[in-house]
């Protein structure tokens, strides 16, 4: 898929990588590992909020 981007401007998509990219968007899985750091991010996001102490685990 090309993606036109730049500092100044927006990201376009056209013909068949537009079409991937909506495809994507609506039938794809998510990424399981994705999905499970985004929990614990969100975990830690509330824990900051409410001013409580969290523990970062460093996987190797």
């Amino acid at each position: 898929m090309a993606i036109k981007t730049s500092a100044f401007g927006s990201v376009e998509l056209s013909g068949k990588e537009a079409e991937r990219f909506i495809q994507h968007m609506n039938s794809d899985k998510a990424n399981p590992l994705a999905m499970a750091a985004l929990a614990r991010g969100r975990e830690i996001c509330e824990k900051i909020k409410k001013g409580e102490a969290f523990k970062l685990n460093r996987h190797a």
